[in-house]
């Protein structure tokens, strides 16, 4: 058998496997319908099988799906600063975390061209173009949260820099209960344990801004040092970088 027979073989098998693990949580090949928004459902390389999965229905069964992540980077007297999110108390996964800037899943049809723009509007009130963010490339993410709760995501990432920091953020109610303003130098120290704790600029829903105190174990737990590549990252990019960035 030639090796090209072989592979179609594996590739074969692969698809019919991922397939009847579909098939066991009731997903069809080409649709699936829930009250729930709804996904893409990928592969394990990030292709799109034709089938989709409802939200709930995704992170119960581990099954892969697409997500868009930026940091939003600005100077403040000459410091470098980056906006992190404080996730809803409300929400299913990592509640009360802090995260990227703005994160969020593809919905069925979606890709970082339309999901990125219309996430950061939702997100933080602000009107953005697709070409206003700096690519870094795909992060691969799986994490069991708790029992029956997993990510099985591709993400999509990004760095959204401004000169100042916008004046007006609207937080989405529910989604988002505070952003966290965080010194680069900060958080780099923190995420390389330097330091165990750090304190950064943390405004409200409400708009009232007080000082917070942070840890590591205060953001959405990851076990690829995400925070501390993405943070290099944005303070090359402040200091010129535009060639040789990837997460």
């Amino acid at each position: 058998m030639t090796i090209i027979a072989k592979f179609c073989q594996v590739v074969i098998k692969k698809r019919i496997i991922y397939n009847s693990v579909l098939s066991s949580y009731g997903i069809k090949k080409h649709e699936r319908r829930t009250a729930t928004e709804q996904f893409d459902v990928l592969d394990r390389t990030g292709r799109k099988t034709g089938a989709l999965i409802g939200r709930d229905d995704a992170h119960t069964a581990g099954i892969w799906h697409g997500a868009f992540h930026c940091l939003m980077i600005y100077g403040r007297e000459g410091t470098g600063c980056a906006l992190f999110q404080k996730r809803a108390d409300a929400k299913k996964i990592a509640a009360g975390k802090y995260d990227v800037s703005v994160g969020g899943h593809y919905s069925a049809g979606e890709d970082a061209g339309s999901a990125g723009p219309r996430e950061t509007r939702e997100e933080l009130g602000l009107a953005i173009t697709f070409r206003d963010l700096v690519p870094l490339g795909r992060r691969v993410f799986v994490y069991c949260f708790a029992p029956g709760i997993s990510e099985y995501e591709f993400q999509d990432v990004f760095l959204l820099p401004f000169e100042h920091r916008p004046e007006t953020l609207i937080l989405q109610e529910g989604e988002v209960d505070a952003v966290l303003e965080l010194e680069i130098e900060k958080g780099l120290a923190l995420f390389s344990g330097t330091l165990t704790s750090t304190t950064g600029r943390l405004t409200g829903i409400n708009g009232a801004e007080a000082s917070a105190s942070v840890t590591i174990a205060d953001f959405v737990p990851c076990e690829d040092r995400y925070y501390l590549k993405l943070l290099r990252l944005a303070q090359r990019y402040l200091h010129g970088d535009r060639e040789t960035l990837a997460i």
